[in-house]
């Protein structure tokens, strides 16, 4: 996601998204980048450490697909990876909902 030419919706500035990552209390990690030239912040999503576990874990089981030639057990290592993702997604919404500012 580094490198990516955007608009900032504030000033209008172009520039080159540069990621960074701050922790807002306890396990709570956001990742945002901000405008070099008015400083507006945009949020780009929230972690837990139930999350980043999750995420290792698919991360994993995606080494495992890539290495399975047998087609069965790649679909039902795919079907558990996307239900992994979809537990994923629900968590970090919930996050964003809490931690986003308005």
């Amino acid at each position: 996601m580094n490198g990516m030419p955007v608009k900032c919706d504030n000033c209008k500035g172009g520039f080159h998204i540069f990621v960074q990552h701050r922790r807002l209390e306890d396990s709570i990690e956001e990742t945002y980048f901000e405008c070099p030239y008015c400083q507006q912040h945009y949020p780009s999503f929230y972690t837990d450490t139930a999350v980043r576990e999750k995420q290792r874990s698919i991360t994993k089981l995606r080494e495992r697909f890539d290495a399975l030639k047998n087609p069965a057990k790649r679909d039902v290592l795919q079907e558990r990876i996307e239900r992994e993702q979809a537990e994923v997604k629900v968590l970090m919404d919930e996050l964003k909902l809490k931690y986003k500012p308005v």
